[in-house]
């Protein structure tokens, strides 16, 4: 029996697909047998596992704190720095959801004071000079670039000078 050569090409595909098929189903059945052998150890042995993941997190955890506690400032020191004196200080944690205010006493002792989050200007760390020379150079720049006339500048600077 001849097979013409065309036919040939066509035979030898099919008879490599379809061992390459059993060799996939091979692989495929080996898969499954070494998943449930591994499952099953995991499953047999999942106490050991969880509690030798509980014991690295925990170490990881406690190594970060004594970083942290060795290369971080006190809070106290932190807020006797000069910026912060006779300031209301509010520190927000959680995305606000947590929050405190450090006021300064008058003897420049720390009280702190649970508080609900509040938007006013008493945390911002400037004071009035500063915020008048902030507002002369906003309007310095409006009337460089011709946004306000002569008459208007004159008369805003003169507010900010009178408060």
């Amino acid at each position: 029996m001849k097979i013409p050569k065309a036919d040939k090409e066509g035979l030898f595909k099919s008879i490599f697909t379809a061992y390459f098929i059993l060799l996939l189903h091979v692989f495929l059945l080996a898969g499954v047998g070494l998943s449930v052998v591994l499952f099953k150890g995991v499953y047999h042995y999942l106490p050991y596992i969880m509690g030798g993941l509980a014991i690295l997190v925990l170490s990881v955890a406690w190594i970060i704190y004594r970083r942290m506690r060795e290369n971080s400032t006190d809070l106290r020191t932190v807020l006797s720095a000069p910026e912060f004196q006779d300031r209301t200080v509010e520190v927000k944690l959680l995305g606000g959801l947590a929050s405190f205010k450090i006021k300064a006493k008058a003897n420049n002792g720390l009280l702190l004071d649970h508080a609900s989050p509040s938007y006013s200007d008493t945390h911002l760390i400037e004071n009035s000079a500063d915020k008048a020379g902030r507002k002369m150079l906003e309007l310095n720049t409006l009337y460089a670039r011709e946004l306000i006339t002569k008459e208007e500048f004159e008369t805003a600077r003169q507010n900010i000078i009178q408060g």
